[in-house]
């Protein structure tokens, strides 16, 4: 016997590092196993359904403009003569804005008329020599030529008294004059500068609304419109115009929806200036509500998991209406008193 016991710790001793390391090896597979199990374990997160007002509205760009806004130009350029605003001034409906020479225009206009007569001289002429006679193509496209020649001077000469009648520029609508090539008269400009005049009282956001969207649009539909240069500051208006035609912008077809700015907010405006406003689409009051991501979609039907005890949930069917980019109305299959899963 104690032959036996001395052979077995004898063993034991040989074998001590072979025993252990079996033993580390089996509370480490122990240790494995229990920490697999609990991360398989998942927690879930529950909240109770919310009543409240849920509300959808559509964010759409654009920028600052006025409906009325006009720039006014000499059809030819001349020297200033007179100018009766500076730019930043406010002008009065059919004030003058400006005036230039007319004595260069009415020299320039018998100019045009000696040209006029020079060339119906020369055309009679031919009409003349051309009496009863068969002209022959060449003749028939030389004669051409010549009426055309005559009918470009009577339009030189119209051109010139449409331009001594329009030597003087008005305000057409009460405004301010925004832009002016100069302020000092006795300079000369050219037929491409302009003076321009808007009426503060007409300024509007106009939106590009994405053709996917414009059904959901319609007329007096509130608005809270916030500019960049002003981002602490909502401004409030409603829909007042949708364009029947489309434009093309980078995101493909929009149609343009503009927004009343009130007078109280013109200080503060500038044409031009960019912004975001949010269309009021759809409002409902004191509904069952309920996080979207709650939402499990499956063939055409809509589930949310419903809480049945502890770290435990069912599926169950549920049906909604008003939806929003967070929220949706639950319009049956949830109370207050149930808990839904949120994913994490």
């Amino acid at each position: 016997m104690k032959l036996k016991v001395r052979s077995i710790l004898t063993t034991i001793k040989k074998r001590w590092k072979l025993s252990l390391g079996l033993a580390v090896i089996l509370i480490l597979i122990a240790v494995f196993t229990i920490r697999s199990k609990a991360a398989n374990t998942v927690t879930l997160t529950f909240e109770h359904p919310v009543i409240q007002t849920i509300t959808k509205t559509l964010e759409v760009s654009g920028h600052v403009d006025a409906k009325e806004k006009v720039r006014l130009r000499f059809i030819a350029g001349g020297k200033l003569t007179y100018i009766g605003a500076k730019e930043g001034d406010t002008v009065k409906k059919w004030q003058t804005i400006a005036t230039i020479d007319k004595a260069t225009l009415e020299k320039q206009l018998q100019q045009d008329l000696n040209d006029y007569m020079k060339e119906r001289w020369d055309w009679e002429d031919i009409q003349d020599e051309n009496k009863d006679k068969v002209l022959t193509t060449a003749q028939q496209k030389s004669e051409d030529k010549d009426q055309w020649d005559l009918n470009n001077t009577v339009l030189d000469v119209e051109i010139r008294d449409i331009a001594i009648k329009n030597s003087a520029l008005y305000a057409p609508f009460n405004g301010v004059l925004t832009a002016a090539p100069t302020s000092v008269a006795g300079m000369q400009v050219l037929a491409s500068d302009y003076f321009e005049v808007v009426n503060p009282d007409t300024l509007v956001f106009r939106a590009a609304v994405d053709e996917s969207d414009i059904s959901n649009v319609r007329l007096e539909q509130l608005a809270t419109l916030i500019l960049d240069a002003y981002e602490d500051t909502e401004i409030s208006t409603q829909v007042s115009y949708i364009s029947y035609t489309s434009t093309e912008t980078d995101g493909g077809t929009a149609f343009v929806a503009e927004f009343p700015l009130s007078q109280s907010d013109s200080q503060l405006l500038r044409i031009g200036m960019n912004g975001d406003i949010n269309i009021l689409l759809e409002e409902k009051p004191d509904v069952l509500t309920i996080p979207l991501i709650a939402l499990i979609e499956r063939e055409d039907k809509t589930y949310v998991m419903v809480k049945t005890g502890e770290n435990q949930a069912e599926e169950r069917e549920i049906t909604i209406g008003l939806e929003t980019d967070e929220l949706v109305e639950v319009t049956s299959g949830l109370s207050q008193s149930d808990e839904i899963v949120i994913p994490e």
